[in-house]
């Protein structure tokens, strides 16, 4: 199917482990894959990638491989039988994406109803203390998942080892002694098990994933009647659909009834549409815990975020 708008703020009701609102673009294995991970049907995406995804809310991209597109979490199936797959191994260590691999794990393996295990190697005993901590705090985040560390000198010798109908799962290149020797030249695989191995990479929530319906006065109301309105300690102003400035309830309160709200507007506060949501921290005291303004790449009000509390 092709992309879809999602309603702001909309509620589709609780999700299995670790499933996400996915989509997913045309090659090998993505289509299978995205139906494995996602709640609900998967969205193929045709056109532009970056519009697509924010219409559809998507967080998880199934893709063909790893590119600079980093708006969203990405999962790349490399040869993957998941017909074939008895177990789901994810390989995890101290790595950025290595949660991600866990969460995939389980997901898989829950959707295959088959076992899924984490697991860490450790090249030498020095390396044992950091590699326990590691998978300690993963397998916190991915809870009734048993996890195990070996000691071998490197990931083929981890591969071998593995059940012959084991689907891997790893994080990017990058980031770890681990994540690195599943990678040759140009971050190609070069280490996978017998039924694939899928590759993750982590990103964070965006604005377009918790965005709600946004609530706004216009710049040529008048004061009395945006008080009857307002209903936070600060709203957006907008014009015509974009956003020009903040307002605050105390500023309308001591304003005259007969004063258009644009007279006393301060400038605009917003994150744009495609920002992480940790950056409503910053923004959350300046605007008294308001709703912060989400606009998209042409200025337009597309939605508010309720700082995190």
């Amino acid at each position: 199917m092709t992309a879809t708008t999602a309603a702001p703020g909309a509620s589709i009701g609780p999700r299995p482990l670790g499933a996400w609102t996915t989509v997913w673009t045309r090659g090998e294995g993505c289509e299978e894959l995205a139906r494995s991970l996602a709640h609900g049907d998967p969205v193929r995406i045709e056109g532009d990638l970056r519009a697509a995804c924010i219409a559809a809310r998507a967080e998880v991209l199934v893709t063909t491989k790893l590119t600079s597109f980093d708006l969203l979490r990405t999962v790349v199936p490399y040869h993957v039988d998941l017909a074939g797959a008895g177990a789901v191994v994810a390989a995890v260590g101290s790595g950025p994406h290595s949660v991600l691999a866990a969460r995939v794990a389980a997901r898989l393996a829950e959707h295959l109803g088959v076992e899924g295990s984490l697991i860490s190697v450790s090249p030498t005993a020095e390396h044992d203390a950091g590699a326990h901590r590691a998978l300690e705090r993963i397998s916190a985040e991915v809870p009734g998942i048993p996890y195990t560390l070996v000691r071998e000198p490197n990931a083929r010798a981890l591969v071998n080892d593995l059940p012959p109908d084991a689907l891997l799962v790893i994080g990017a290149p990058g980031g770890s002694w681990l994540q690195r020797q599943f990678f040759g030249p140009g971050h190609q695989l070069v280490v996978a098990a017998r039924t694939g191995a899928v590759v993750v990479r982590d990103a964070p929530l965006r604005c377009f994933h918790r965005a709600d319906a946004p609530a706004a006065l216009g710049a040529g109301l008048l004061v009395a009647d945006a008080l009857l309105l307002a209903v936070h300690p600060v709203t957006a102003v907008v014009d015509d659909g974009a956003l020009v400035g903040i307002v605050r309830s105390s500023a309308l309160a001591s304003a005259a009834p007969g004063d258009t709200v644009e007279s006393i507007m301060e400038d605009a506060v917003f994150l744009s549409i495609d920002d992480p949501i940790e950056a409503a921290g910053d923004l959350a005291d300046f605007l008294d815990g308001a709703p912060i303004p989400v606009v998209d790449g042409g200025g337009r009000l597309v939605g508010s975020l309720t700082p995190p509390g």
